[in-house]
């Protein structure tokens, strides 16, 4: 059984553990040479950061062990990562869902997000779970510059029931 829940700080090391690994997984192949492979200090950095930043930063936890993560704030879906082998088993579309969840009780009606435009999987994923291309930009980052597609996803399905989110 996979629980989602609210990060905490004691959870930061098995979160940089996730998003390091993760973002290498996917990115390397996409990339080749030209991936940058996060460091753990970078990562920690970026996670505390967010712990203090207002938003929602959740876990999956399944075993005992931290195999997901999701983050949103003000407008904007931050970031979405599972390890792999905890592909395909509803963690993702049941942590984007509390994610909308989130920024709906906030007030936000439409959630934005970027992805890397060669980063096929995840476009798929989100595409079905109702989010449209809405727009281009390129992602200036100290690990290489990326063309990246904009995402919207309304965060209340019409009708306005929220998707549940329960794994």
């Amino acid at each position: 059984m996979i629980e989602i829940r609210e990060a905490t700080v004691e959870d930061i090391p098995a979160i940089v553990h996730v998003h390091v690994n993760v973002d290498w997984d996917t990115y390397f192949p996409l990339f080749g040479a030209a991936a940058y492979r996060l460091t753990a200090a970078e990562s920690g950095d970026r996670w505390r950061r967010a712990l203090e930043g207002g938003g929602l930063l959740l876990v999956a936890c399944g075993r005992g062990a931290i195999v997901g993560l999701g983050h949103a704030c003000a407008d904007r879906i931050d970031a979405l990562y599972i390890l792999p082998a905890y592909h395909r088993q509803g963690i993702g579309k049941a942590m984007f869902a509390r994610l909308l969840r989130f920024l709906r009780e906030r007030g936000v009606s439409e959630a934005r997000f970027d992805v890397v435009a060669v980063n096929a999987a995840a476009i798929a994923f989100y595409r079905a779970q109702g989010a449209r291309e809405v727009g281009r930009c390129v992602n200036r980052d100290p690990r290489g510059d990326t063309e990246d597609l904009i995402f919207a996803v309304p965060t209340a399905k019409q009708g306005g029931q929220t998707p549940r989110g329960n794994v």
